[in-house]
C-alpha cells in the first residue's frame, strides 16, 4: 500500500474545497449585499408610507375640523331660527290672551256678572 502525505493531497484539496469556499464567501457577499438593498427599500417605504399617513391625518383633521365648524354654524342658525319662532308664538299668545280678556269682559258686561275675586294665590303673584 502506498502512502499518501498531506502534500499530494493538498492540490486535490486545494481543487475541491477552493470553488466550495468561493462558492460559499459569493453566496454570503450576495446574501449581504441584498439584505442591505432590502433594508433601504424598507427604510424609504417606511419613510414614503409615514409622510403620506401624516399628510392623511392632517387632511382629515383640517376636515374634521370645518365639518365642525359648519355644524356649530348651522346649530347656532338652528337656534336663532328657534328663538325667532318661540318669540314670534309668544307674542301671538299674548294677543290672543288680551282679545280673550277683552271677549270675556264683554260677555260678563252683556251678562252683568262681576268677576270672581282674586284668590290669596293670584295676588301674591302680582
Amino acid at each position: 500500500m502506498q502512502l499518501v502525505t498531506l502534500s499530494d493531497l493538498a492540490p486535490i484539496l486545494a481543487a475541491v474545497i477552493g470553488p466550495m469556499l468561493a462558492f460559499a464567501l459569493a453566496t454570503m457577499r450576495y446574501q449581504h449585499v441584498d439584505s442591505a438593498k432590502t433594508r433601504n427599500l424598507m427604510h424609504e417605504l417606511i419613510d414614503k408610507s409615514s409622510r403620506e399617513n401624516r399628510e392623511l391625518v392632517e387632511k382629515s383633521s383640517r376636515e374634521n375640523r370645518e365639518l365642525v365648524e359648519k355644524s356649530n354654524r348651522e346649530t347656532r342658525e338652528m337656534i336663532r331660527e328657534n328663538r325667532e319662532l318661540i318669540e314670534k308664538n309668544h307674542s301671538e299668545l299674548t294677543n290672543s290672551l288680551g282679545e280673550v280678556r277683552e271677549r270675556l269682559s264683554c260677555i260678563e258686561g252683556y251678562l252683568r256678572q262681576s268677576p270672581p275675586p282674586p284668590s290669596d294665590g293670584d295676588s301674591r303673584a302680582a
